[in-house]
């Protein structure tokens, strides 16, 4: 909700993701897959750079290892922050010799579909930035993979184009992410339609122009599953992707434990919800939250703020860390923990500050 916004006028939020406990299946379900080139990816160009956006690209004859029969392990972690790139640590136990050595060196794509019958799906896919072998207590192989979501984008890709007077805010930002070989969400903030008073020359990093586009537009940036997001923190709720529906979070629905409130919103984990990505809406009852109590650092400083929670129990996900062994036996992690902020004022402001982002 908005500052100056009353209750009256507030959104209704309806939940989704719902699992009802009389048919919930809380059997694990994971999928892991990694794409390999068969053939050398050739490089005309003595560009590292462009190796590596040429290497992270599909090519014709490569394979798709399925590796879930095994036992693998993720810990992946998802930002809706800007200059913050979605992260999977994954290890694969005791593949075959040909395998391994066909992702070591041919590897560069990794997926993770994870969850329940119930509630399954992606949770992670990303360019794979450096695997390694080792051997873990002395009988077990491990093959771990670092994998980033839109590697090339953030990393590798340059652009360098001319725009004009009277052209949009958006046109830049698609022709960017066109240079970038990236997917732009076709529900970027209405402020990216304002005209440019002059023309000039993008010429850098997209990182670095997006994070300039948004200060001009009080808002923020990020990618997830290859996909770039450009928001404004006015921009209508409802007009964002996951629009006014929210995440349930209660028993019945896989919480574990207790919600806790932080300076900026609430942490909470439950089972493993493919359905809690960042920037998406999750509800929490505020009788299941312990409240934060304010500190006093000393006379000359004044108390901490804490905010009240929200009268809804509606909060924005601002990170969500997957944490997953698909034989790691009973007691094992299959996790969802997740980090939310608050939905009226400077609150996702706070938070970006909270991550050393600046905006």
């Amino acid at each position: 909700m908005e500052v100056g916004v009353t209750m009256a006028d507030a959104p209704v939020y309806s939940p989704t993701g719902k699992v009802i406990s009389k048919t919930a299946n809380w059997m694990r379900k994971c999928n892991v897959k990694i794409y390999a080139h068969t053939k050398d990816v050739s490089n005309a160009s003595s560009d590292a750079s462009t190796y590596a956006q040429q290497f992270a690209k599909p090519n014709e004859g490569d394979v798709v290892m399925d590796v879930s029969s095994l036992r693998c392990t993720f810990d992946i972690k998802r930002f809706a922050l800007m200059g913050y790139p979605n992260t999977a640590l994954i290890k694969i136990y005791n593949l075959n010799v040909p395998t391994e050595n066909s992702i070591i060196a041919e590897g560069y794509r990794v997926t993770v579909d994870a969850g329940y019958p119930d509630l399954y799906g992606r949770i992670f896919d990303g360019t794979i930035i450096f695997p390694t072998r080792w051997k873990e207590n002395g009988t077990d192989y491990v093959l771990e993979i670092l994998a980033i979501d839109g590697d090339d984008f953030l990393t590798d890709t340059y652009c360098t184009f001319n725009y004009t007077r009277k052209q949009t805010i958006r046109s830049v930002v698609e022709t960017m992410a066109k240079q970038g070989g990236i997917d732009l969400d076709p529900n970027v903030s209405a402020a990216l339609d304002k005209t440019l008073t002059k023309g000039g020359v993008v010429n850098g990093a997209p990182k670095n122009i997006l994070n300039d586009i948004a200060k001009s537009i009080n808002g923020t940036w990020y990618i997830d599953s290859g996909k770039l997001y450009v928001f404004a923190y006015s921009d209508d709720v409802s007009k964002l992707p996951f629009g006014l529906e929210a995440v349930e979070l209660s028993e019945k629905t896989g919480l574990i434990g207790t919600p806790q409130q932080n300076g900026q919103g609430v942490n909470a984990r439950s089972l493993l919800n493919p359905k809690m990505v960042p920037y998406s809406l999750a509800h929490i009852s505020n009788d299941k939250i312990i409240q934060q109590l304010p500190t006093f650092a000393s006379y000359s400083q004044p108390p901490s703020q804490v905010y009240p929670l929200d009268p809804q129990g509606i909060y924005r996900i601002i990170t969500v860390n997957f944490i997953g062994d698909t034989r790691g036996g009973e007691g094992s992690p299959w996790y969802s923990d997740i980090n939310t902020v608050y939905q009226s004022g400077d609150i996702i402001q706070t938070m970006e500050n909270l991550f050393g982002t600046i905006n």
